[in-house]
């Protein structure tokens, strides 16, 4: 069975955020950081995070006005490709 674009996109897209956290300081981004870094609207970011989130791979912190998204153990073996999870496109063999 062939997936659709758009599932592969979001696929895609949720490897890049994990990779991008795992290079980000403290394994940390605020949300509105990882927008204009990913060239992704927030809305697209937002769906993207909260299935990471529901997914144990990231974690959520809010501090005043400000998101940030946290990369878990887990959410760091998935974007390094250590550990499969359906949803989650597998990184390119380096």
């Amino acid at each position: 069975m062939t997936k659709s674009i758009g599932k592969l996109t979001a696929e895609a897209r949720r490897l890049r955020i994990l990779q991008t956290l795992h290079d980000a300081t403290g394994y940390t981004a605020d949300l509105d950081v990882l927008c204009d870094y990913l060239l992704v609207g927030m809305l697209a970011l937002l769906e993207e995070v909260g299935w990471l989130t529901d997914h144990g791979l990231v974690e959520l912190d809010r501090v005043d006005d400000v998101t940030s998204a946290r990369l878990t153990r887990l959410g760091k073996d998935v974007g390094m490709g250590r550990e499969r999870l359906t949803g989650v496109r597998r990184p390119e063999p380096q």
